[in-house]
């Protein structure tokens, strides 16, 4: 039982003398938060940008990275959210690097979308008016469709969208 408890002991000393001793002060310590958060929005503004969806919305309805990443992102969360599970495996596949679409949509509103009410909403919030969604639809269903996608998941994302396939 001793032994357990010094090698517990020599462990905690260990680990405590090798972390790196970073902020002095709590105002360091939020700066150096600040700066990791930063750095972590950057790491997900240059993946949504080079996303092949967001690159195509923004071309071609000449709107900015943001807008094409968080309104991509919440047309395809809300359709996860209503597609079967076997589609929704699907819609994954064909869009890669959809989480960082979905963490695009402001108001951490993305696990709400349950109907096109709830993306018009988003779509208002990123500055863009509900004439927007419609706009969306069929350039994101026309990227899935060349990416391979069934037809089955077409039908139903149009459906869900309410644009024809």
């Amino acid at each position: 039982m001793l032994r357990k408890v010094n090698m517990i002991a020599l462990c905690t000393l260990l680990g405590a003398a090798s972390v790196p001793a970073q902020a002095t002060d709590l105002g360091s310590l939020l700066g150096s938060a600040e700066k990791e958060a930063s750095n972590l929005l950057e790491g997900v503004s240059s993946e949504t940008a080079s996303n092949p969806l967001t690159s195509l919305l923004s071309t071609d309805l000449g709107v900015d990275d943001k807008q094409a990443a968080g309104g991509a992102g919440a047309l395809l969360a809300m359709a996860y959210q209503t597609l079967g599970e076997g589609q929704s495996s699907e819609l994954l596949k064909m869009v890669p690097g959809m989480d960082s679409l979905t963490s695009m949509i402001p108001g951490d509103l993305g696990s709400n979308l349950s109907n096109m009410e709830s993306v018009d909403k988003v779509f208002n919030m990123l500055g863009m008016d509900s004439g927007m969604v419609q706009k969306f639809a069929p350039v994101i269903l026309k990227h899935l469709t060349g990416a391979g996608a069934s037809e089955s998941l077409i039908s139903d994302l149009a459906s869900a969208w309410g644009t024809p396939a």
